[in-house]
């Protein structure tokens, strides 16, 4: 496929090559299997992966071949553990005052090898169901959802406003 990138993400060692944006945190989590089923934990805040309180959790589905995004919030960040399918997160740092302001940033996340990812207020990201199932993911945001005044802002996958070529299988959707 000409123009396709696949960028080597981790080390042999598993540690990041590419830098993700300021206060983007990654925290892998436990699924204990036994002979029964499993249990996946997903949040504790005795982690220290985010100084705020659990407040309010949901959790959303993308359909396969899908996408959800852009969306960014101003009063939140959004902590994220993946459920079951494979995703692939693009961040899209616009924040003035960041150290990495400007920077794109792709994640992947999987039911293989899950993990809590905090996507800070004025990152803005947009995910994609890469897998072949159903994806669900947990959010554990930082503030409680106000229906009558929601802390969201969207734009479409294709907009000029964000100067990111998110690639193949993205758009049209």
């Amino acid at each position: 496929m000409s123009g396709v990138r696949n960028p080597q993400t981790v080390t042999s060692t598993g540690d990041r090559v590419a830098p993700l944006p300021e206060g983007v945190v990654v925290r892998p989590v436990r699924t204990h299997v036994d002979s029964r089923g499993s249990v996946m934990e997903m949040y504790d805040p005795r982690w220290g992966i985010h100084p705020a309180d659990m407040v309010y959790a949901y959790a959303f589905t993308v359909l396969p071949g899908k996408a959800k995004g852009w969306g960014m919030h101003l009063e939140h960040d959004d902590r994220y553990v993946l459920v079951r399918g494979r995703m692939e997160i693009v961040f899209y740092d616009a924040r003035e005052d960041s150290p990495t302001h400007g920077l794109e940033a792709r994640f992947t996340m999987s039911e293989f090898e899950r993990c809590v990812v905090t996507v800070p207020t004025g990152v803005w990201h947009a995910n994609r169901n890469i897998g072949e199932t159903e994806l669900i993911v947990m959010n554990f945001p930082t503030t409680r959802y106000d229906h009558a005044n929601p802390d969201k802002f969207t734009l479409p996958l294709d907009t000029d406003d964000i100067p990111v070529d998110l690639g193949p299988g993205w758009i049209g959707f």
